[in-house]
């Protein structure tokens, strides 16, 4: 199960054209995602050419690099939401409890 969410995007069916997702992970609070596909950058790099870059950002540098201008109001709102962890907090407590060793099956 994916728990990213997709604040804004670009496929690009053009030959050398990078394609970009931009993403939160909907329970991690205070970053985002910048995934670049088919960059040229100084690492190892595709067979075929270019690379497959994710970089994991601070809100407020992504704000800074002006990448939440792409995001709705409504989405960078919930992107930037310091509590949405609380039902995974309410969560982990029941999950925690059943995969005690000594709990019977």
């Amino acid at each position: 199960m994916s728990t990213k969410a997709t604040l804004a995007h670009h496929h690009s069916e053009q030959v050398g054209e990078p394609s970009w997702h931009f993403y939160e992970e909907v329970f991690e609070v205070g970053v985002v995602y910048l995934e670049l596909r088919g960059v040229s950058v100084e690492l190892q790099t595709r067979e075929r050419g270019g690379a497959d870059v994710v970089v994991r950002l601070p809100i407020e540098t992504a704000k800074q690099l002006g990448l939440h201008t792409n995001v709705s109001s409504e989405r960078w709102k919930s992107a930037c939401d310091s509590d949405k962890t609380a039902p995974l907090d309410r969560m982990r407590g029941s999950v925690h409890r059943y995969d005690e060793p000594t709990d019977p099956v």
